[in-house]
């Protein structure tokens, strides 16, 4: 029988850990027996972890293992390459260090109850959650590296508090059609940056101490760490977008200084209608160009030429209500304090920009999108 839950383990010179690891799975999954494979696998450990894992099998029926001796290497990798392998509905992965108690996996499960939750994450950082009482340069580095992570992460996992966490479960949906591209050993951050889901729930853990084994914290985590960011903040669903955003945000500017200085100029019309009929110029250029460019994967899903309208309908109302503030604004600096036109104009374009970025991402390229 298909089994419904597949949980990854990699491993790398763990072989004092892992039997003691898949004795307490054993334990906490009694319930599903059957309905669970676990899944070993080893970067060809020198200390032969996969050779433990081997001998492991004759106990342990639903266990699989495999030794990586080619390929890249790392946590990530191996994840990815058991996920391939894996045949559950629900995909998870945990440590063989045993910090991540094989107990919380039945408060991981039962979140799954919901039908809407995607993915459901270990956290250390939730109220009732517990790290180890770190000293100061490593509790800075870990909440630096979560900040830097919320920096690229869209807007669906804004408000998960341990984006790095290695102990997680999802469903294998968020991961159909997406091409990871792991590197290091934050596999979560690369399901969060790329998968496709609406919902993260986390679930409060106590995060134990290394009882064997030695960490595989060092400086080339952090590099590749580091590189894995770089990566997510270019693709479409991170700081690329915003970039791109921001890019078409400034080709706006140009179009509404550009005419508002000519119907000024020109002696055309007043200062306010000429602020009106430059707002709405940079209005359609900025949509055009983030329908086509910054949100190409999401507008594709429903491109028909109505559906494109209704878009913009929706963002021309979003732009429209930032309008109202754009111009009132306007109207207190060029008017009432006598500010160059220009000057107050350009202000007010800053201001209103995170009313315009807030909504179009969220509504006009999210919800009317998928719906």
């Amino acid at each position: 029988m298909r089994p419904y839950l597949s949980i990854i383990i990699p491993t790398f010179n763990e072989r004092e850990n892992l039997p003691v690891l898949l004795g307490r799975l054993e334990q906490a999954l009694a319930a599903w027996s059957g309905r669970y494979e676990l899944i070993v696998v080893d970067d060809d450990s020198p200390d032969k972890t996969w050779s433990v894992a081997e001998s492991a099998r004759s106990r342990y029926p639903q266990l699989t293992v495999i030794r990586r001796t080619a390929g890249e290497k790392g946590l990530a990798p191996a994840v990815v390459e058991g996920w391939q392998r894996a045949q559950g509905e629900l995909l998870g992965v945990m440590d063989a260090d045993l910090q991540h108690p094989p107990d919380i996996l039945q408060k991981l499960l039962a979140t799954f109850s919901q039908e809407t939750v995607d993915i459901a994450v270990a956290s250390r950082y939730v109220p009732n959650g517990y790290r180890l009482r770190w000293n100061p340069v490593r509790r800075w580095l870990s909440r630096g590296a979560s900040n830097l992570a919320q920096a690229v992460l869209p807007q669906p996992a804004q408000g998960v508090t341990d984006p790095m966490s290695g102990y997680f479960l999802l469903r294998r949906r968020v991961l159909e059609g997406v091409a990871l591209k792991p590197k290091g050993y934050k596999i979560l951050l690369e399901v969060l940056g790329r998968g496709r889901y609406a919902q993260v729930v986390e679930v409060p853990y106590q995060f134990g101490h290394r009882e064997r084994g030695v960490s595989k914290l060092g400086a080339h985590v952090m590099r590749d760490y580091l590189t894995q960011l770089a990566q997510l903040a270019w693709a479409p669903t991170g700081l690329g977008r915003f970039v791109r955003y921001c890019l078409i945000g400034m080709s706006g500017v140009v179009v509404n200084m550009g005419v508002l200085w000519a119907l000024k100029s020109f002696g055309l019309l007043g200062t306010l209608r000429a602020g009106a009929v430059a707002v709405e110029c940079a209005i359609v250029n900025n949509f055009l160009w983030n329908e086509i460019w910054t949100f190409r994967d999401r507008s594709l899903v429903r491109p028909r030429l109505t559906d494109r309208l209704w878009r913009f309908g929706h963002f021309n109302i979003i732009c429209g209500l930032g309008a109202v503030w754009h111009l009132g604004i306007l109207w207190a600096l060029a008017i009432q304090l006598q500010w160059h036109y220009l000057a107050a104009n350009l202000l007010a374009i800053g201001l209103v920009t995170c009313w315009n970025y807030g909504f179009n991402t969220t509504w006009t390229w999210t919800r009317l999108a998928r719906h």
